[in-house]
């Protein structure tokens, strides 16, 4: 013979408030007679339908009472862990709206033309580069006829580093113009 009681009553045994009862009636499918559900019927299909909550700071305690021992495996005999440390929901919010106020900051900041993109710093700086290094390994070719006639070395000094500068000079006006910086002051 079913044990019926009410909805209420059932929700109070199963620990849950009235509305929540009447929720899980609907929820799980429990078979209501005038009003009425079987107690044991209605537990076993509410713990089939419904996931297991989390107990906070409450251990799960086994049937005879003592506390559960680690699993297999887990690391260590078998002897009581410290529960691990899960931040609170608030925090994790905290720590998460920071993360994306940051974000916005850096978008807004590159938008405004105060950050410059990786990939197109990477690019022209290897293109400068480039154009730095062919230049170089060509002065000596390109002045060659230049210093060969002079007689001293301070004239000499004064072509060679003339070219130099023009190098330069052409590598901060490719930086000005690809990137928008400005290195002339730096060079000098």
């Amino acid at each position: 013979m079913p044990n019926l009681t009410t909805i209420a009553e059932w929700a109070k045994l199963v620990g849950i408030s009235r509305q929540s009862g009447y929720e899980a009636v609907t929820r799980c499918e429990i078979p209501v007679t005038d009003g009425k559900v079987d107690a044991d019927y209605a537990r076993h299909l509410y713990e089939k339908n419904t996931r297991k909550r989390v107990s906070g700071n409450k251990p799960a305690l086994l049937a005879n009472g003592a506390q559960p021992s680690s699993a297999a495996g887990t690391g260590g005999a078998g002897g009581p862990e410290a529960p691990a440390k899960i931040p609170g929901y608030d925090s994790s919010r905290a720590r998460r709206e920071a993360a994306e106020a940051t974000v916005a900051e850096i978008k807004l900041a590159e938008m405004a033309g105060l950050y410059l993109v990786k990939s197109d710093v990477d690019s022209v700086v290897f293109e400068v580069a480039r154009a730095l290094r062919d230049g170089m390994m060509n002065c000596a070719r390109r002045i060659a006829a230049d210093v060969a006639p002079l007689a001293t070395a301070d004239e000499c000094e004064a072509i060679i580093d003339r070219e130099h500068r023009a190098l330069l000079d052409s590598m901060a006006h490719t930086f000005g113009e690809r990137l928008a910086v400005q290195l002339e002051d730096a060079l000098q």
